[in-house]
């Protein structure tokens, strides 16, 4: 670990900031190496609203979010303003670890749309109805995706 880590371990991340199913971690400067203590806690399989928005996960923290085998009852969770590109999303897109996901917030993410796509063709977020990308852009999935602009 490096000296750059603000929390030590899962229980300091947790302290304050878990109200009943919810995880509330935004604007905690989260980077992939303090997200690993999350992804690597079974107490983390008690969470169903996992808000990450403001933090510094990348690419590298979302591909391990995407991986975690704890994260099965997540409904909804915020990725907004995570430094996340489409590489993160595709890895997000192809998880068969979020089985649950209901609600995805992707706001503040240089995405390009190629990560969207992926989003549309997930095999494995079949539970997925509604996701915001940038600034007033929702999809939602009524007998196939759309999209509009929120005016």
């Amino acid at each position: 670990m490096s000296g750059n880590m603000k929390f030590k371990n899962t229980e300091s991340l947790f302290e304050g900031r878990l109200r009943g199913n919810q995880l509330m971690l935004s604007g905690l400067r989260l980077g992939p190496e303090e997200a690993r203590l999350l992804w690597a806690s079974p107490r983390m399989k008690e969470i169903s609203w996992l808000d990450l928005d403001d933090n510094r996960l990348g690419d590298e923290g979302v591909g391990g979010l995407a991986e975690c085998g704890f994260l099965e009852n997540v409904q909804y969770l915020n990725l907004n303003k995570n430094g996340m590109t489409d590489e993160g999303l595709r890895k997000l897109a192809g998880s068969k670890c979020l089985p649950r996901l209901k609600r995805l917030h992707l706001k503040n993410n240089p995405i390009k749309g190629e990560g969207i796509l992926a989003l549309f063709d997930s095999q494995t977020l079949e539970g997925l109805q509604t996701f915001q990308f940038h600034e007033g852009w929702t999809c939602k999935k009524r007998e196939g995706w759309r999209y509009r602009p929120r005016s």
